[in-house]
């Protein structure tokens, strides 16, 4: 059977990936393109609302324990992701290991190769976008303060670590300060690309 890709959203908060994550499995649906989307956080599980919790500023707990939470709650969704592949349906992420990298070392100035140490194994993603937007716009946006790293440093400091994973074939940056439609044509173009070349290759794991 023709497996499902990953396809992963990441960028620095308001950069506009739950927007254009939903474009894609709305577009996905109405293609007959089985698809689901998933948000990381998942703030329904016992783990998830103890996160939540620490997002909202309603609990505080050190680094460590903050990081390792947020990489249980996406190994939560490891079986569930790799049986949807597996049975041909794609899965599209709003957030993934990537963030919880770039938070734990931006945010919280923890090493990078610890950080990366919870989430080996992790099914790896056929395609991520990287919505890269001018700072300023994103502090502009309707949300932006309401929750733990929504400071205009943090951003900054988060974003020049997600640079670090340029190195890798599947990480593709998008300019998200352009027209939300044009962004989300760029988007879908290579989306498409990733589903075609997924179709017929296994399932690999980070971070190989």
């Amino acid at each position: 059977m023709r497996r499902g890709a990953l396809i992963v959203f990441e960028g620095t908060d308001r950069s506009g990936k739950t927007l254009q994550s939903n474009k894609l499995a709305e577009k996905f649906k109405n293609e007959n393109i089985n698809c689901i989307l998933i948000g990381f956080p998942d703030r329904s599980t016992n783990i998830g609302y103890l996160l939540d919790l620490y997002l909202r500023n309603c609990e505080n707990m050190r680094p460590e324990v903050s990081h390792l939470l947020f990489s249980a709650n996406r190994w939560e969704y490891f079986e569930k992701i790799k049986t949807y592949l597996e049975s041909g349906v794609t899965v599209i992420c709003d957030r993934y290991a990537f963030s919880g990298v770039a938070y734990s070392v931006g945010a919280l100035k923890k090493d990078i190769e610890w950080c990366m140490m919870p989430e080996k194994g992790l099914i790896s993603p056929d395609i991520v976008f990287f919505l890269d937007a001018d700072v300023q716009i994103r502090v502009d946006r309707s949300g932006f303060g309401d929750e733990r790293y929504d400071t205009e440093s943090t951003q900054n400091s988060v974003s020049t670590i997600y640079s670090q994973f340029k190195k890798y074939d599947y990480w593709k940056v998008i300019d998200a300060s352009k027209d939300p439609n044009d962004v989300f044509e760029n988007i879908y173009n290579f989306a498409k690309q990733a589903l075609c070349k997924a179709e017929n290759s296994h399932v690999k794991y980070l971070w190989s």
